[in-house]
């Protein structure tokens, strides 16, 4: 084609004043607004006259929102009422703005100024998706010479050479396909730049430039397309939350906060009709809450109240039918012209009526700017440029759409003339006049900047609206005090408003609490019980510490919202911290006096106020710290995997150093530091200290040392008292009390743990610490590090599959393979036509004990060839229809009938039905490509190659733009990495598309979407219908051209009430008439009928204008006659089956067998865990330091009488990391159980194939971690014998291992999220941990739990494989491990004292008046003392089995209980 381009000169109409200031408002008139010649141009005489008009209708829309308040709303508003009677937004807004005037604060007026913008960013290429291989793949390449050059990988511009300007008190609006920028450029305004490889030209804000901006943070905001909120808060919550950050300190004189607030909040959710809906938990995807578009309205209300000076709403009207939309529009207008605010907005599908609202429009395309002007001008420049526009397209479409090749339409004469790629539209743009008018522009606005320095008053406010106790140099509104204070109350009802998990919580503590005090119950004070009391004490700190570790996975959970509230400059991140703390503290407090009150007491420790006080306060500094700890770990963590690998290492420390299982002088040299910096070992010590510093332990004259009688000279004698001890270290000789011999407990914890009575007053000291430390910690790395990559998610690909970016020749070739596949994609279509009916559909919940009717009494019909639409105001029981009608429903009380073909539905039906839902889920660790080939295999039929599949899905791809994205990681948003939220909605649609449904019911498929997209996806969909596909399609926001694609329209209003069902007719004039002959104005010819029908039903942010009660009147009307008289047709005839189609039997749940699915399913859990480095690498490095740790801790262990005991611990931590291993298979089950019941709905496979193939997927890693945690420490700690028992450890630790983690997947499959499982757990490692028989030998255990042992696989494998270590080691006590005692005899020390068990000895060789015991002789009398035999172990090995198999049914069980979600 030819480099230039034919530009005509702008010239305006005759008889028109056409202003080329393009900073003038150009409000074009509807009329003309779609005229394909371009030969009328907008007026603009009228322009303020029209905007007026316009302003006013809102105006009056709020009034008389107000006034048709029920009841309950009429008195929460009344105040309101009652003082601004003739309450007008406009007025309200001026009104309040000269007051403030007036109180001296001072106007700011910021408006922006962008020359030459670049952005780049990295290029697809260095982004590769990362797996187990890419360490050796990284390794291999170090040795490979092409590779020791050092590369960045490729870069691209996101933006290239932008400039533009917007004035203060002007709206611009920014239009662009995905992919061309627009969000880019709205974060550079808001001055989020760190997600970029660079940024270069000019910002300035005011005459105020970007570094120099960043002081004033909260001035200029992003406000995301995603909704991110804290789900258990109410609308009044979160927006009273973000309130009081916001407060400003310069109010009108004697109003109070309270006052300012109330008054602020009523205005915004009266504007944004969301004031019933003020005490609804706002919800998510999982918890019930606000609808979508209910959600969308919450966010750009929570963005108005943080009163920025420059807004960036990126299409922020997703989800909102076009009446709310508009409603919405017209507020920021309001807004904008009365409080000088700056907007800069991206819009998907903006309706000509929005469109004209604004100022300014800048087009984008891939990152090129091709316009930047008055929006009146924008339509003729591109006509002007050889393009033609449709009848009733709206501008935006037709501005966004010639940069579509498969939606462009050339004008006669200029084909081949016209511009193609990106750089051929900019260089169009700037070869033209408009251009060089609008760098004038642009040189005046800053000549102005620079005369008046409105920065000035700006910088002069922003100090008087600050708090006065902030630094001068503050970002924030409100003083760090207040912003605790905020968030105090704010985490405090979000605490209350998960009040299940709360209470289960404390009685799960409360169970746990009763285990763990009988366990330990009423221990005697002897030297039995020396060791149990250590325990007893150990386990009190280890059991808060385990509850405490339930706060780690609540880290991830609201990072994106700490971050969109943080660069609006609500809190300072590290408030929030200090917020959590604060009420951390009366929560732990409750906890540990439970605990406390309850074991104290029932372990028999001393009773005695000051001791008790001592112990419930250093276990609450203990728990404190722990809390901080674990919090610690995830703040300084990017993902929950590898923060959980950290926190099992340092657990597994902890718990061997703190002074228990190895005292400190058993400690080796290279690991012995760890307890001083060891936060369990103080409160330890402390403890120790508080309960046996004044006691006594005493042993009776059965247990002292020597006891019996000896023989000397064949005389039978008594051993002497003076020459008897207890068999404790810390014992002295002949020390006794009462007639018993004693140790002193102070002696003991000094003999035998190197602890000092006296030092417990500095260890409590060194508990809160500890907690003060971890606590400053987590502030320092929330103000530090933002793991969410600034909400701007980036792209990863296979290795070699990604593709060139804003590359012109990749463009030619993409748009020629989408135009290419559009053409064929009808003549590969064959549908089964069905016809599916429904009649007097009701749905009821029960909300507070009362039934609440959602739908009432819907009928309706979807025919072969027909596309119905099903449009409404938000909330209004559009997605509760659809999830009725596809059987989604599994809550609440469904009446009426569903007919397929006149037949009841079967129950292949959610099979060959697909649901295209509202809400963009899918499994993050697959490829786009890897997601379609899954849904074709598993629900198209068996009979169809899995080669015609695979092409189906190529087609998919190249018709909905995808094919570049193909080879792409879905990823997730939490995350930052995957495709964007757009992208997201298409892959959601093509998933269903690739199976081939029967019927199709889309929910909102193209909100979210941008206008082209929108537009294909439309086409798409009605060439399925064409083919002869059933299907309903809800829609907020459809345009003139996509409205007209829909045969049908069911149009419901507030409480699920039809207002009408039937034909739209040709330029929907069936419908039109409808609403007309009850008295509605005409519709005329250049309106968007949808826009129409919503406004004559009352439908938008303020229902109630219309004065017609619209569901009766459907009632009494002949249509509805019509309907029912069709329906009662349709439901006594049968469809024949098209001659094209097969007929695959009888119906089938699933479209596959089992075995196939199976297959299938396992398939792509192991390509999720092949690429979950984190995940699996993590688990290996835990196996491989753990290993190192335990085999370094317990090196080389001697065969003295403590090692025996020292080799069990050995053996009960390999244990402990099985145990730990629960931890981590928990939130990896969970999130692939939420994707499983997605797929179960749309029977994707069955419940088993998932349960079989999830347990199966850990299985070869699971091995791999314990073989290197096996190699790691068994040899390091010296317990090898013989290969026989050396490989019997080998495979049932192995075994031991797969029963952990399949035991954590039992709790994930009955628990229904994390929260749940993390307060089960800790009562199930209760049992693991405590009934092994290690801790407390079998004989100890009290009667009622001793079933608890026997149903413990812990005790299986310890009893295995401790036998098998100790069976053939001799004891050879060291002088340290001697209990020793005088022999006053001539005879030697073995015929002196000849014990049952054991051994004595001379402690020095040759003097046998010394004399040592040692309490065993061989490790089998070691453990025969546990009530263990060596005879067991093939027994214990099969029992170990049994276990294993026992948890695989139960996770099969449970999958099929929890199968199908709450909805």
């Amino acid at each position: 084609m030819s480099d230039d381009y034919e530009l005509k000169e702008l010239q305006p109409p005759e008889g028109a004043n056409c202003n080329y200031n393009i900073n003038t408002p150009q409000y074009e008139n509807n009329n003309n607004n779609n005229n394909t010649s371009g030969n009328e141009s907008p007026n603009i005489l009228n322009s303020e006259n029209q905007f007026n008009q316009v302003a006013n209708e809102l105006e009056n829309d709020s009034k008389q929102f107000f006034s048709n308040q029920d009841p309950e709303m009429s008195v929460e508003h009344s105040n309101v009422a009652q003082n601004e009677q003739d309450f007008k937004l406009r007025s309200y807004f001026e009104h309040s703005q000269r007051i403030a005037l007036g109180n001296g604060q001072k106007p700011k007026k910021m408006g922006i100024s962008i020359r030459n913008l670049t952005v780049v960013g990295k290029g697809a290429d260095i982004s590769v998706i990362s797996d187990l291989s890419t360490p050796f793949v990284t390794i291999f390449n170090l040795f490979k010479p092409s590779t020791w050059k050092k590369s960045s990988g490729s870069t691209f511009d996101i933006l290239h050479d932008v400039t533009l300007f917007n004035r203060d008190a002007e709206m611009l609006l920014v239009l662009g396909r995905p992919g061309a920028g627009c969000s880019t450029l709205l974060r550079v305004i808001s001055n989020q730049r760190n997600s970029y490889v660079s940024v270069s030209g000019d910002v300035t804000y005011g005459g105020i430039n970007s570094d120099e901006w960043k002081k004033f943070k909260g001035e200029s905001i992003y406000t995301p397309e995603e909704d991110t909120h804290h789900p258990t808060l109410t609308v009044r919550e979160t927006l009273n939350f973000a309130l009081k950050c916001k407060t400003i300190h310069n109010r009108l004189p004697d109003e109070k906060k309270k006052t300012f607030r109330k008054k602020i909040y009523d205005l915004l959710v009266g504007m944004f009709g969301i004031s019933k809906q003020s005490d609804t938990l706002v919800g998510n995807e999982f918890i019930r809450g606000l609808s979508g578009g209910e959600r969308k309205r919450l966010t750009i209300t929570e963005a108005m109240v943080s009163s920025a000076s420059i807004t960036c709403y990126d299409c922020s009207t997703r989800g909102l039918d076009a009446a709310s939309a508009l409603d919405y529009a017209k507020s920021i207008r309001i807004m904008s012209d009365t409080l000088h605010k700056t907007t800069i907005a991206s819009f998907y599908q903006a309706s000509d009526s929005i469109f004209n609202l604004f100022n300014n429009v800048a087009i984008l395309e891939k990152g090129r700017l091709i316009y930047f002007g008055p929006v009146g001008l924008a339509k003729q420049y591109f006509l002007d440029l050889g393009f033609d526009c449709e009848a009733r397209k709206s501008t935006p479409d037709f501005l966004t759409g010639v940069t579509n090749p498969q939606e462009r339409k050339v004008r006669p004469g200029f084909e081949g003339r016209v511009p193609e790629t990106s750089s051929d539209f900019e260089k169009a743009w700037k070869s033209s006049d408009l251009y060089q008018i609008m760098l004038q522009q642009q040189l005046e606005y800053e000549k102005k900047i620079e005369l008046e320095q409105p920065s000035a008053n700006f910088i002069e406010q922003i100090r008087n609206e600050n708090s006065k106790t902030n630094p001068k140099k503050s970002i924030y509104t409100t003083s760090y005090f207040t912003q605790v204070r905020a968030l105090i109350a704010r985490n405090s009802q979000i605490i209350w408003g998960d009040r299940f998990a709360l209470i289960s919580k404390y009685i799960s503590i409360i169970v746990q609490t009763f285990v763990y005090a009988s366990l330990f119950y009423n221990m005697k004070p002897d030297v039995t019980g020396l060791f149990n009391r250590g325990g007893a004490i150990y386990a009190a700190i280890l059991f808060n510490a385990f509850v405490s570790a339930g706060e780690l996975p609540l880290m991830f959970y609201g990072r994106r919202i700490l971050q969109k509230q943080h660069s609006y400059a609500m809190y300072r991140p590290s408030a929030l911290h200090v917020a959590m703390v604060i009420t951390d503290i009366p929560l732990t407090a409750i906890q540990v006096s439970i605990f406390s009150i309850i074991v104290y007491f029932m372990y028999g420790l001393q009773v005695d106020a000051g001791k008790f006080f001592i112990f419930l306060f250093t276990i609450f500094g203990s728990t404190l710290s722990m809390v901080a700890f674990f919090r610690a770990l995830g703040n300084l963590s990017p993902s929950l995997y590898v923060s959980q690998n950290i926190l099992n290492v340092f657990i597994l420390l902890m718990f061997t150093y703190g002074g228990y299982s190895i005292p400190k002088n058993k400690m080796h040299p290279w690991f012995s530091w760890y307890f001083w910096i060891n936060p369990f070992s103080f409160p330890y010590k402390a403890l120790m200290v508080n309960e046996f510093g004044d006691m006594n332990f005493t042993c009776n004259d059965q247990t002292a040392i020597p006891n019996g009688n000896y023989t000397s000279n064949g005389i039978t004698m008594s051993y002497q008292d003076k020459y008897r001890a207890c068999p404790s270290a810390g014992a002295i000789q002949g020390e006794m009390v009462n007639g018993e011999f004693y140790v002193s407990g102070s002696n003991y914890i000094d003999a035998a743990l190197s602890f000092k009575s006296d030092d417990r007053t500095l260890n409590i000291i060194i508990t809160f610490l500890w907690w003060i430390f971890f606590v400053i910690i987590n502030m320092i790395a929330l103000e530090l590090f933002d793991w969410t990559s600034g909400g701007m998610p980036h792209k990863v690909y296979k290795r070699g599959k990604a593709p060139k970016i804003n590359d012109d020749e990749e463009e030619r070739q993409q748009n020629a393979m989408v135009e290419n596949a559009t053409s064929k994609m009808k003549d590969t279509l064959k549908m089964r036509e069905s016809c599916f009916t429904w009649n007097h559909i009701r749905y009821t919940v029960q909300l507070n004990g009362k039934d609440l009717l959602l739908l009432n009494d819907v009928e309706g019909w979807i025919k072969p060839g027909q596309m119905t639409a099903l449009m409404g105001s938000s909330g209004a029981g559009k997605t509760t229809l659809l999830d009725v009608l596809a059987k989604r429903k599994t809550m609440g009380t469904v009446t009426g009938k569903c007919l397929l073909n006149g037949k009841e539905l079967n129950i292949d039906f959610e099979r060959i039905t697909g649901y295209v839902e509202q809400m963009d889920v899918h499994n993050p660790g697959l490829t786009v490509r890897e997601a379609l080939r899954f849904s074709a295999k598993l629900r198209q039929e068996p009979t169809v190659s899995l080669e015609d599949k695979y092409e189906y899905v190529e087609q998919v791809l190249e018709m909905m733009e995808m094919k570049h994205l193909g080879d792409a990681l879905i990823g997730s948003l939490e995350t930052g990495i995957g495709i964007s939220v757009e992208e997201r909605k298409r892959l959601t649609i093509g998933i269903e598309l690739v199976a081939k449904p029967h019927i199709l019911f889309l929910d909102e498929p193209t909100s979210g979407l941008d206008s082209q997209s929108s537009y294909n996806i439309v086409k798409f969909i009605r060439k399925l219908a064409d083919a002869g596909m059933p299907l309903v399609c809800t829609i907020h926001q459809p345009s003139s051209v996509l409205f007209e694609y829909f045969d049908r329209i069911l149009l419901l209003a507030k409480g699920g009430k039809t207002v009408y069902y039937g034909d739209i007719g040709e330029k929907s004039k069936t419908l039109t008439s409808y609403f007309q002959r009850y008295g509605v104005r005409a519709c005329t010819e250049s309106e968007n009928p949808a826009e129409y029908i919503l406004e004559a039903i009352g439908a938008g942010t303020n229902p109630g204008v219309s004065t017609i009660d619209w569901p009766e009147v459907w009632k009494q009307s002949p249509e509805l006659q019509d309907v029912q008289a069709e329906l009662a047709s349709l439901e006594t005839a049968t469809v024949q089956i098209s001659s094209n189609d097969q007929d695959h039997g009888p119906p089938r749940e699933f479209a596959t067998s089992i075995w196939y699915q199976t297959w299938e399913v396992y398939k792509r859990l192991n390509l999720i865990w092949w690429r979950d480095m984190s995940y699996v690498y993590g688990i290996f490095t835990q196996a491989a330091a753990s290993g190192l740790i335990i085999g370094f801790t317990f090196w080389n262990l001697d065969l003295s009488s403590s090692d025996m005991n020292q080799r069990v611990f050995f053996i009960f931590e390999i244990l402990f990391l099985g145990i730990l291993y629960i931890f981590i298979a928990i939130p990896q089950f969970l999130i692939q159980k939420a994707y499983f019941k997605k797929d179960y709905a749309s029977k994707f496979y069955s419940w088993c194939p998932f349960a079989i193939s999830i347990v199966i997927v850990e299985l070869p890693f699971v091995a791999v971690a314990g073989t290197i945690c096996f190699f790691c420490s068994f040899w390091t700690a010296g317990i090898n014998y013989n290969g026989e028992y050396d490989f019997y450890f080998y495979i049932t630790f192995i075994l031991f291992l797969f029963i952990c983690v399949s035991l954590g997947q039992v709790v994930s499959a009955f628990c229904f999220n994390v929260m749940l499982a993390q307060t089960i757990l800790p009562l199930l490692l209760v049992m693991l941990f405590l009934f092994c028989g290690v801790l407390v030998p079998y004989e100890q255990i009290p009667n009622f739990w001793k079933f608890v042992y026997h149903a413990n696989p812990c005790r299986y494998f310890l009893e295995g494989v401790v036998t098998s270590v100790l069976k053939n080691i001799s004891v050879e006590c060291s002088n340290d491990d001697l209990t020793n005692f005088s022999n006053p005899t001539n005879l030697t020390c073995k015929e002196y004292f000849k014990p049952t068990n054991g051994y004595v000895r001379a402690v020095n060789l040759g003097d046998e008046s010394k004399c040592g015991y040692c309490v065993f002789k061989s490790g089998e009398e070691y453990y025969k003392t546990l009530g263990w035999s060596y005879e067991n172990h093939l027994k214990n090995y099969g029992i170990l089995w049994a276990f294993f198999i026992f948890n695989i049914l139960m996770v099969v069980s449970f999958v099929y209980l929890t199968k199908k979600p709450n909805r």
